[in-house]
């Protein structure tokens, strides 16, 4: 039997959508589960639903290379982003199921800090860039 043990972590996180000429900021501060498997790092927290009352479960499987986001709820998501290459997923939630191409132009990983910068296209147009920032903190460091 394997025991997977966890940290509890405090997440700040940030998101800033460009999409059609609009500005959109998403911010939001959540305490989560951090662990480690297979030389990964995976990080799960609520995200609060921008459609409704639900939360969304949000997994971030995370590596030097890559990142695979994992949504579930009223939104699911599953999209894997490596640095300077396209990548394909499916996004669903009430209103829309689609098949989703992003392309990562930037990727950044530490213990303490995400950054990710993609845009996403639509036969092969950009359609939007999204900035995301993911800061990690354990809590009870710095108490």
């Amino acid at each position: 039997m394997v025991i997977m043990m966890h940290d509890l972590v405090n997440v700040n996180f940030k998101m800033n959508i460009t999409n059609d000429g609009q500005n959109h900021e998403i911010e939001f501060n959540e305490q989560g589960k951090r662990y480690y498997k297979n030389e990964k790092t995976f990080i799960k927290f609520k995200e609060p639903s921008m459609d409704n009352d639900h939360d969304n479960q949000l997994m971030l499987v995370c590596d030097n290379k890559e990142i695979l986001i994992i949504r579930n709820g009223s939104v699911k998501m599953k999209q894997k982003y490596i640095e300077k290459e396209l990548t394909r997923g499916y996004y669903n939630n009430d209103y829309m199921s689609s098949e989703i191409t992003t392309y990562t132009n930037k990727y950044q990983f530490t213990d303490e800090n995400i950054y990710l910068n993609y845009d996403i296209l639509f036969d092969d147009d950009v359609i939007g860039n999204y900035q995301m920032e993911v800061y990690i903190k354990g809590v009870g460091d710095d108490e």
